[in-house]
C-alpha cells in the first residue's frame, strides 16, 4: 500500500488511493453567485487559515453546486461545492512549470456522502472535502424522461441521522424548465477559464495518528459510513500548490429557477448551521440543470512557493 505524508512522519493510505485524473459521470445543479467580498464561514474551521497569504479574492461569477455521481473512480457520491470566485494565485519566485494562472478559481467549501473521494480529493487535488449527508426528493432522470416537476436538496451535518428532527445546514429547491428541450453543453464553449488553483491544506490534527494507530479498522470501514468520530484519518494534508481545469461535457442541460431556504429563524439553529455553510451566500434564481453530465479532472499541475 502506498504512503502518504502526515506532519513529518508517512502514513498508510486510510482508503483506496485513486490518483488523478478521474472521468465521472452525474447528474448536477448549478446555482450561479456573484460576491463582492467573502463572507464569514468560507472555508472549514480547518481550512480558516487559508484566507490569509494565500491570493486576494478578486470577486467575479462563481458557483454552488449540487452533483449526484453516479460513476467514478471510487463508486458513486453525492457533493456540494462552494466556489465564491476568482483568487489571485501566488507564483513561485523561481522559474516554475508552465501555465501557472495569475487569476483562478477556487473551491473553499466542499462536502461528500462518501468517505475515499474525501481523502483522494485532497490527496490529489488538494480540495478540502469534508463529510455531510444528503437528502434528495426525487432520483436522478434517466435518458428519455422528463426531469420531475421540482427537486429540493438538503445537506446535513455528519453527525445527524434521517428521522432525528435536525435542520439543515443547505437546503435549497430546484425547478427545471420542463416547457423547453434540453440542449448541449460543454465547458469549452465558455468565455471564461475553468481552472482550479487550490492551495496546499492543513491535515485535521488526528489525521496521521488515526491513519497509522487504527488502519486495518480504518480501512475495512464502510465507505459510506459518515460518522465524523472517524472523519480526522480521511482529512489529508498537503504542501503544494495545484492548478488544473474541470472539464465537462453536458448532453442534456436546462435553466431551472432556484429558490434557497433558510435554516430556520432560531438564532441556535441559524449559527450551528454557520459552521458549516456562510449563510449569507444567496445564489441568483435561475441556475442550470444537467442531466448525464460528463466532468473530467485532470492530473494537476503542482508548484511550491
Amino acid at each position: 500500500m502506498a504512503e502518504v505524508e502526515a506532519g513529518t512522519s508517512l502514513v498508510k493510505h486510510p482508503v483506496p488511493y485513486a490518483p488523478a485524473p478521474w472521468k465521472t459521470k452525474s447528474e448536477c445543479y448549478w446555482l450561479f453567485v456573484t460576491l463582492r467580498k467573502l463572507p464569514a464561514g468560507v472555508y472549514d474551521a480547518l481550512e480558516a487559515g487559508l484566507e490569509k497569504d494565500t491570493g486576494e479574492f478578486k470577486g467575479g461569477l462563481g458557483v454552488i453546486m449540487v452533483v449526484r455521481y453516479a460513476n467514478t473512480p471510487v463508486g458513486t457520491y453525492d457533493e456540494l461545492i462552494l466556489i465564491p470566485g476568482n483568487y489571485a494565485v501566488p507564483q513561485p519566485s523561481a522559474s516554475g512549470p508552465p501555465k501557472i494562472p495569475k487569476k483562478a478559481l477556487r473551491i473553499t467549501r466542499i462536502y461528500v456522502s462518501q468517505r475515499t473521494t474525501a481523502y483522494n480529493g485532497r490527496v490529489n487535488w488538494n480540495i478540502p472535502k469534508h463529510l455531510a449527508r444528503f437528502s434528495f426528493s426525487a432520483p436522478p432522470t434517466p435518458a428519455g424522461s422528463s426531469p420531475p416537476e421540482s427537486l429540493t436538496v438538503k445537506v446535513f451535518a455528519p453527525s445527524t441521522a434521517d428521522g432525528d428532527g435536525a435542520q439543515p445546514f443547505f437546503s435549497v429547491t430546484l425547478k427545471p424548465w420542463r416547457w423547453v428541450p434540453p440542449i448541449a453543453f460543454s465547458s469549452k464553449w465558455l468565455p471564461v477559464s475553468t481552472t482550479q488553483a487550490q492551495p496546499p491544506i492543513p491535515a485535521a490534527p488526528g489525521f496521521g495518528l488515526q491513519a497509522a494507530g487504527v488502519e486495518r479498522e480504518a480501512t475495512e470501514r464502510d465507505s459510506y459510513d459518515i460518522n465524523p468520530s472517524f472523519q480526522d484519518e480521511l482529512l489529508a494534508g498537503t504542501d503544494r500548490w495545484c492548478s488544473f481545469p474541470i472539464e465537462s461535457y453536458v448532453p442534456r442541460a436546462r435553466g431551472c429557477w432556484v429558490t434557497l431556504h433558510e435554516p430556520g429563524k432560531d438564532e441556535d439553529v441559524i449559527k450551528e448551521a454557520s459552521k458549516y455553510w456562510p449563510q449569507d451566500v444567496q445564489p441568483w434564481g435561475i441556475g442550470a440543470w444537467c442531466e448525464d453530465a460528463e466532468l473530467n479532472i485532470p492530473a494537476p499541475i503542482e508548484w511550491k512557493l
